[in-house]
């Protein structure tokens, strides 16, 4: 008989805890948000505006935030994809031979995207003082803008800065590290 209490509990017991389940049911959007005056729903751009006020937000508003974000995303990696980084000698802010293509690239890609507005950013390895390479990283920035400037890109376009030595891509004390260090990276929006 005792063999046959144990199963009969653990039923009983298994039934009990899935008898006070909670039980989730869907409810349609249109359930969810209050309705407007008189009990008529409210205009969706009413809505939005009421709902932003009460720190909620509708389904609407929120995919029209998520395609904004996907187009802004969309359009930044457009943007990188056309833009490449250039490098410089030692102690120097003459574009080298090598990269005249490169900028020429960008500069006639810029033309035919009059909206991008372009940051140049210029840096240098770690040797040298901070103030002589912020002037060198400033240089550098200016080359570029100087290129994009005679290509028939508006000045007005392009902003230059220089972050001198302190934001080095490699950080190692190699000539190699330092090479990849003595850039112009662009940035555009």
């Amino acid at each position: 008989m005792k063999k046959y209490l144990f199963p009969l509990f653990l039923a009983v017991v298994v039934l009990f805890f899935s008898g006070c389940a909670s039980k989730q049911t869907q409810v349609p959007i249109t359930e969810r948000i209050q309705p407007g005056v008189g009990g008529q729903p409210s205009s969706p751009e009413g809505l939005a505006g009421q709902k932003a006020q009460e720190g909620m937000i509708t389904e609407e508003a929120l995919s029209k935030e998520e395609k904004e974000r996907r187009r802004k995303a969309a359009a930044e990696a457009a943007v990188a994809a056309h833009l490449q980084d250039i490098y410089f000698d030692f102690d120097s802010y003459a574009v080298r031979s090598q990269d005249i293509p490169i900028l020429k690239n960008m500069a006639d890609w810029l033309l035919a995207n009059q909206a991008i507005k372009l940051t140049v950013e210029g840096y240098c390895d770690e040797r040298g003082t901070t103030e002589y390479n912020l002037a060198l990283g400033q240089k550098r920035a200016e080359a570029a803008k100087d290129y994009f400037v005679k290509s028939g890109v508006s000045a007005g376009r392009i902003k230059t800065v220089s972050y001198g030595k302190e934001a080095p891509l490699d950080t190692a004390h190699t000539e190699d590290a330092w090479m990849k260090n003595r850039r112009d990276h662009f940035t555009g929006q």
